[in-house]
């Protein structure tokens, strides 16, 4: 019931444009990660607004423990292995 609610509430709260903050934007996992969110961008025509945080003080503000780390849309947090075709389905999901 609880997990129903949270996912009809995301889906009538999508955006015309998706919000992307890359943690650890520095490392060359994070450069592959925000070049790949370009290439999807302009590929499905989204606007992806890409904030990217790399300094200490910040990286701790979202309290991460391993980047780079997607948060999309301040709601969902991708800190496992991203590669290519998941950072498909996420941008499809939230625009």
């Amino acid at each position: 019931m609880i997990i129903s609610y949270l996912f009809i509430r995301i889906i009538s709260e999508r955006r015309d444009n998706i919000e992307v903050k890359i943690i650890g934007s520095d490392t060359p996992e994070g450069t592959k990660v925000k070049n790949d969110l370009k290439k999807i961008a302009k590929k499905q025509r989204l606007d992806i607004s890409i904030l990217e945080i790399n300094d200490e003080k910040n990286i701790r503000k979202y309290k991460v423990l391993q980047t780079p780390t997607l948060i999309i849309n301040d709601e969902y947090k991708c800190d496992k292995k991203i590669d290519y075709s998941i950072l498909k389905r996420l941008v499809a999901f939230y625009s």
